[in-house]
């Protein structure tokens, strides 16, 4: 940024070489109403308008007194023009376009309170994952599968024919424990 415009900025002066914008009074048209030869007003936004602050305002109060006659004879308190619901102040159309109003300004409430809450959150460094080391369920090593040995009994330490501990003197035969 230029030195001179921020010494400018601050002092709140203009800085040198400053050329000030050709002010549009001259050559602004008439007011288009039919008997007035006034200059038209300056919008907000400096475009001109259609017709001159008197004029501007003369229609702003006619539009008022007949917005509170339409709503003094059952009008709508919010268009004016459709008749109220049955103890209500509003037409079925504005109570519907309110509810919609209020759901929105009720969402955005909520979408702001998020976004507060995760700016509010502090910064954290990344956690690593597998993911980061390029390991991912489809590439990833397959984990091991029981075999048929797994679930097949275990073989005896020694044969049964070598267990000679095993057979009765008294009939020779092979001494079971139950």
């Amino acid at each position: 940024m230029d030195l001179q415009q921020l010494i400018a900025q601050w002092t709140g002066t203009r800085p040198p070489g400053f050329v000030p914008p050709a002010v549009p009074g001259t050559a602004l048209p008439q007011c288009s109403h039919r008997r007035c030869r006034n200059k038209v007003a300056i919008k907000r936004d400096g475009t001109p308008a259609h017709a001159c602050q008197d004029c501007l305002d003369r229609r702003a109060r006619s539009c008022r007194r007949r917005r509170k006659a339409l709503v003094a004879t059952g009008g709508c308190r919010r268009c004016a023009y459709r008749p109220r619901l049955e103890g209500d102040f509003l037409c079925r159309r504005c109570r519907d376009d309110r509810d919609i109003e209020r759901a929105q300004k009720r969402q955005d409430a909520i979408d702001a309170a998020v976004i507060d809450e995760f700016a509010a959150k502090p910064d954290r460094a990344h956690e690593p994952s597998n993911l980061d080391c390029g390991i991912s369920p489809w590439n990833a090593r397959s984990k091991p599968q029981a075999s048929a040995a797994y679930w097949s009994p275990l073989p005896d330490p020694e044969p049964v024919s070598e267990q000679h501990w095993r057979w009765s003197p008294m009939n020779g035969k092979l001494h079971h424990r139950y």
